[in-house]
């Protein structure tokens, strides 16, 4: 899956710059497999950390919510919405032309 999901960020254009520091040896290795592969270094860790992103963005963006939390959620999602005059208006409006 992350191979496809991936791609989506490889398509865009390279318009932003990163640097990093990492260990000199990590590096001769990234440069060996980037090599192997056909691919520059940048190219090579560009896809790495596409592929990472796409299997982790899901995960970073989830809500985990303890019982309370979600107790509360539901209850203020499940509340009416506060009567406001912008609202009262559109009622109105609504039930001209819908004939409610």
């Amino acid at each position: 899956m992350s191979v496809h999901a991936a791609q989506a960020y490889l398509d865009l254009p390279a318009d932003d710059r990163l640097e990093t520091r990492l260990p000199k040896v990590l590096k001769r290795h990234a440069e060996t497999v980037a090599k192997v592969r056909g691919e520059t270094l940048s190219e090579y860790v560009v896809e790495v950390l596409a592929e990472r992103v796409a299997d982790e963005i899901a995960s970073a963006q989830e809500w985990r919510l303890t019982v309370t939390e979600q107790a509360e959620l539901l209850r203020i999602l499940a509340a009416p919405a506060p009567t406001t005059a912008a609202l009262e208006a559109a009622t109105r409006s609504a039930e001209k032309l819908f004939g409610v």
